[in-house]
């Protein structure tokens, strides 16, 4: 199994998918290092890119003033992407040195649209993760917040 695909089964996001959908999911990363202080997103920017966590330490500013550090292997920032605006929420910015695994937003998009128990089971688990990871988050989100895939 490629370290790709390691990493993806680390995070909530992906740890329950059958192997051939995590390796479908692998086709479409691209491996990006990140240096400390660099701007993954910009909220209220166009969302192009989902970003899973390989090593280092994100944090996300969100409005209001509110952070949260992302630091896990296979945590997973960007899914407002398929947010009726399709703007970054939150902005992220790498704490430290480290690795990211990209997927352009058109690539995730068209590939959930071809399978929705893949998109099913990738958004309860995006829940499960807001409510472990990021409690704060899901009530602000939920609120008028449509997907759409």
């Amino acid at each position: 199994m490629s370290e790709e695909l390691k990493i993806l089964e680390k995070g909530t996001i992906f740890n329950s998918l059958a192997p051939n959908d995590l390796k479908r999911i692998g086709s479409l990363l691209e491996k990006r290092d990140i240096q400390e202080g660099e701007t993954l997103a910009t909220r209220e920017e166009k969302a192009t890119w989902f970003f899973i966590l390989a090593s280092g330490t994100l944090l996300i500013a969100m409005e209001d003033g509110e952070t949260a550090v992302l630091d896990t292997p296979g945590d997973f920032i960007g899914m407002e992407l398929l947010s009726s605006d399709g703007e970054y929420l939150s902005s992220v910015i790498s704490l430290t040195r480290g690795e990211v695994l990209a997927i352009k937003r058109e690539d995730f998009i068209s590939l959930i649209r071809e399978d929705s128990a893949l998109a099913e089971t990738i958004m309860h688990q995006w829940n499960s993760f807001l409510t472990e990871t990021l409690p704060f988050v899901e009530q602000k989100e939920n609120q008028g917040f449509e997907y759409h895939y």
